[in-house]
């Protein structure tokens, strides 16, 4: 069984696979996919009708996630022995990763009752009502409102979609936030700088929308996103001036309004343990968290 790797070709592929799938989380879209096949060194094949992926990691252990599709028993169990003959005869301990709960069901029909599940609090999404992120309404969202209305009163700024001719301009807020926030990415190594430069060289290819914040005549905050599925958004990136007070408040709500107002739902991601990035998303009021499991089977 060959696994093949992620190019720009693949897109098609996946993007039928993942339609039938009617993803809910953040990982499932050729865009992360794409973004970070050298960081996980990602590879495919299809199987039973199913797109199998498996993750082998420069730093942390291969795992292979939910195989895509239309999923029903019969392909499952397909899909899901062939993986583990692809593990045991690399020599390599079988683990699946970022299982949603409803996806649990197929792995305790398949796997040993003493097979470790284990809850994945730092790789669940945070999902929200996308009128609550575009209204901010009620005493829950006050602060939110009033960072905003302090950057109003202190700034003039323009929204303004993304296109080509501006990447440069991604480019440069990215590198000031590196610089800001001293990234540990060097030369090399492959980050989430690097993933997110990835997006933006091929954001119209990969299907994805953008916007810019200009600020008193300069950009100082750009954000990407596209439809996860038919009512939900995701976000993948976001950045800001950081000294730009209310700034990420109005990217925030700006972006919602402007691109993603037909939604129901928009997913921005996980908080990756990272106790600042969890406080700001909680702050948000999220809906609920899209939990997701890693499966160890015996």
């Amino acid at each position: 069984m060959e696994f093949s790797e992620i190019t720009l070709n693949s897109k098609y592929l996946f993007d039928k696979y993942l339609k039938k799938h009617d993803p809910q989380i953040s990982e499932l879209t050729f865009t992360n996919f794409f973004a970070w096949r050298y960081y996980y060194r990602f590879r495919y094949a299809v199987i039973a009708d199913l797109l199998c992926v498996i993750a082998v990691p420069g730093k942390g252990e291969p795992y292979a996630m939910m195989p895509l599709g239309e999923v029903y028993e019969k392909n499952f169990e397909q899909a899901y022995d062939a993986i583990r003959s692809y593990f045991h005869e690399r020599g390599r301990k079988l683990c699946f990763s970022r299982i949603t709960r409803d996806e649990l069901t197929y792995f305790r029909n398949r796997v040993a009752d003493d097979a470790s599940i284990v809850y994945d609090r730092d790789n669940s999404d945070y999902l929200y009502l996308t009128k609550d992120l575009i209204e901010l309404r009620g005493k829950k969202y006050d602060g939110k409102r009033n960072h905003i209305n302090r950057f109003k009163r202190e700034h003039t700024f323009e929204y303004v979609p993304l296109e080509c001719s501006l990447l440069d301009e991604c480019t440069r807020i990215m590198e000031e936030w590196c610089r800001d926030k001293d990234c540990q990415c060097q030369e090399g190594d492959y980050c989430e700088r690097s993933a997110n430069l990835e997006i933006l060289r091929h954001f119209r290819t990969l299907g994805c929308k953008g916007a810019l914040i200009r600020v008193d005549g300069e950009f100082a905050a750009f954000t990407v996103g596209e439809m996860l599925n038919e009512d939900t958004a995701v976000i993948h990136i976001e950045k800001a001036r950081g000294s730009v007070n209310g700034l990420y408040a109005v990217i925030n709500q700006q972006f919602a309004e402007h691109e993603w107002g037909s939604t129901t739902y928009i997913n921005r991601e996980q908080d990756l343990g990272l106790e600042g990035m969890r406080k700001a998303k909680l702050s948000y009021q999220p809906l609920m968290l899209v939990d997701k499991f890693t499966v160890y089977p015996v």
